[in-house]
Formats: C-alpha cells, structure tokens, sequence
C-alpha cells in the first residue's frame, strides 16, 4: 500500500475519531427523540384522564337528577353536587354547568409534570351528559 507525501501511519492518524463524532452525534439525537417521546406520553396520559374524569363527572350529575327530572333548582343542586363529588373522590379539578332539564357539562383539566424534563402539561377535556328516559329507546328531555 502506498501513501503518496506521507507515511502510512499519518494517514491513519488523521482519520482517529471520526467514529466517536459520529457516535456523539447518534447518541444525542436518539436521547432527544427518547426525552420528546416520554415527555409527549405523559401529555397523553393526562388528556386521557381528563376525558374519563369529565365523562364519569358527567354521568354521575345526570344519574343524580333521577329518571323525571323538573328542570328546577332541586335538580341543577343534585347534578352539581354530584359531579363535583366524583371529581373530588378522583383528585380531579373540574366545573360543572347544568345546561337544561337532565342535560350536564363537565370541565376538567389535569396537570401533571414531565418525568424528564419537568415542564408542567396541562391538559382539557369537557363532556356533556344527557339524561335519556324509556323503556326501550331513550329519549331526550324537553
């Protein structure tokens, strides 16, 4: 093998530690993909709590109202203290509003913090529960 200008061994030399650049540079692009991907489950995971703790919130205000809601203050009481005592059963942050006879919103939002990088998520999710009456079909109330 010939190294024209120079030593064989000089050549070797001047390519040493190109591998671990290449390395350096692997190594930090998969710990940023690995941090963003672990990060980005926990805003997940708190978008999927916030959207059971709304649904059961709601379900359990128009449960509460009963199978012949009157529409009144009575019930718009029951349906707000229910709710609001399943989202504090579940550490749950939430409001509730009573939109008609039998017919609920609910709010929440959870927060939870990243386990990496510790940036703070929030996340939002409301539903709307409807109470159905009958037999075999249920039917709205009016």
């Amino acid at each position: 093998m010939t190294c024209p200008g120079r030593t064989c061994a000089q050549a070797r030399d001047d390519e040493r530690g190109s591998v671990a650049v290449l390395f350096c540079f692997i190594v930090l692009t998969a710990s940023l993909l690995v941090t963003g991907l672990v990060d980005a489950g926990t805003a997940i995971q708190a978008a999927n709590r916030a959207d059971t703790y709304s649904a059961e919130a709601a379900r359990a205000a128009s449960i509460a109202v009963g199978p012949v809601p009157t529409g009144g203050s009575a019930d718009a009481t029951l349906a707000v203290t229910a709710a609001r005592d399943y989202l504090e059963q579940a550490g749950a942050v939430g409001t509730v509003n009573v939109l008609g006879p039998g017919v609920v919103e609910v709010s929440v939002t959870v927060t939870a913090s990243t386990p990496l990088l510790g940036i703070p998520v929030s996340q939002t999710r409301t539903h709307t529960a409807q109470l159905l009456v009958g037999v075999t079909q249920g039917e709205g109330l009016s």
